[in-house]
């Protein structure tokens, strides 16, 4: 099977995945409140068995550092599938379902370095960004259709919450099982993207080196700004607009969109110029944004913005600017790949770097909270855009390192030189 075709595969399982996430992840607070009638105490509890495996998948990877890339994505479609199948179907207890969550979390997570990890190994010389791009883009393309399956089906009555067997989260089910299936057919046919990271008899560790810094100090960073991101620009629309879950639907539709457009637009720019061009392109833009929303936020407040036509799209445009910020992990991805000294340290540097994101963001949320609490909304928003000039800083950092090419075909034929 040739590169080009193996990537397809890879596509599709990503495009059924996202349409899983979209059915079951994507309105799990909605089963919260409608299955279990958690109250704000309770689902803030709920944080912990959905966001700690963001911390614990890099001991998870590391653990099984003799298993290959595609070995590991099963794993994480399977624990994903299980979590799922009893959540929708056999209506568990509080305590069961806290646990099954924890389960479908850990596959979720893990999934998430490995996504780029595999998309890394299906790319060849100087296409590195564009294939990570098409792998996001076609992924956000499909959730965009599902959020607005979502919203049909839940308005005709199609879809629904209650005791019994969950229609989305069946859905959610069979289509996890579907990739699954792609990735194991991948695997059958592609045996050398499947090589093991380590050998079984080394000692497992993580490969975490003083070379790999600026890699760890841009995902901190980010992880603060897409706190900001998930949690704080949707309450303008909730609490600042009052505007109920169809309004976030529907923006969710037009963000995703946005978002398959933008992505590969990202993955050619990375090939193009290279990464120290796309991290000043990303501080710029999220800078950008994040004052955008901080004024939005600070018109609602004082009243400059009303519930005019005009005034809501500046708002809601200013919302989907906000969630665009997300596609700029593709830059983070590209630059492990760069920094690398061993291909294998690549997975487990991806995994270690989404632990670092959630460490970040956890910790800092009761904080971002007393800011917009006690001083305003805005400020929320000013915080993570003066964050971004940590990307800038990284950015020049990065010419000492050897990494200010013009784009990834340079670097991949220049790496190649010194190996011969």
């Amino acid at each position: 099977m040739t590169k080009e075709t193996a990537k397809k595969w890879f596509i599709a399982s990503a495009v059924c995945l996202a349409i899983a996430d979209g059915l079951s992840a994507g309105i799990i607070s909605n089963y919260f409140k409608e299955v279990f009638r958690v109250t704000s105490v309770q689902r803030g509890f709920l944080e912990i068995p959905r966001e700690m495996p963001g911390v614990l998948c890099v001991l998870v990877i590391s653990f099984l550092g003799s298993w290959g890339n595609l070995s590991l994505a099963l794993l994480a479609h399977v624990l994903m599938g299980i979590g799922l199948f009893v959540l929708g179907v056999l209506s568990p207890s509080f305590g069961a379902m806290m646990l099954f969550l924890f389960i479908f979390s850990l596959g979720q997570h893990m999934m998430m370095p490995l996504r780029d990890a595999i998309g890394i190994g299906l790319s060849e010389e100087g296409k590195t960004g564009t294939v990570l791009g098409q792998v996001k883009g076609c992924s956000t393309m499909a959730s965009m259709l599902t959020a607005a399956l979502v919203f049909v089906g839940f308005r005709v009555g199609f879809f629904w919450f209650g005791k019994g067997v969950l229609p989305t989260f069946c859905l959610a089910w069979a289509a996890t099982m579907l990739a699954l299936g792609f990735l194991w057919y991948l695997k059958r046919l592609c045996p050398e993207l499947n090589a093991p990271r380590h050998e079984a008899r080394e000692k497992k560790r993580l490969p975490l080196k003083k070379k790999y810094t600026p890699y760890y100090v841009v995902t901190a960073v980010y992880g603060c700004q897409k706190r900001v991101r998930l949690v704080f620009a949707p309450w303008i629309i909730i609490e600042l607009l009052a505007k109920g879950a169809d309004t976030l639907a529907l923006l969710g539709i037009v963000t995703h969109f946005a978002g398959s457009l933008f992505s590969p637009l990202i993955g050619r720019f990375l090939d193009k110029y290279g990464v120290k061009k796309a991290l000043v392109l990303e501080g710029s833009c999220i800078a950008g944004i994040f004052v955008f929303l901080g004024l939005t936020a600070d018109g609602i407040v004082r009243g400059v913005l009303g519930s005019t036509g005009r005034a809501l799209g500046i708002i809601y445009l200013a919302y989907i600017l906000g969630n665009l910020t997300d596609h700029f992990s593709l830059v983070h991805a590209f630059l492990m790949k760069q920094l690398a000294e061993d291909p294998a340290d690549v997975m487990e540097n991806l995994s270690f770097g989404l632990s670092v994101d959630h460490m970040v963001a956890i910790s800092l949320s009761g904080m971002l909270g007393l800011i917009w609490a006690e001083w305003g909304p805005q400020y929320v928003f000013y915080a993570a855009a003066a964050a971004s000039f940590v990307q800038v800083g990284v950015a020049v950092r990065l010419k000492k390192l050897g990494l200010a090419r013009a784009g990834q075909a340079e670097y991949d034929r220049e790496k190649k030189e010194k190996e011969e």
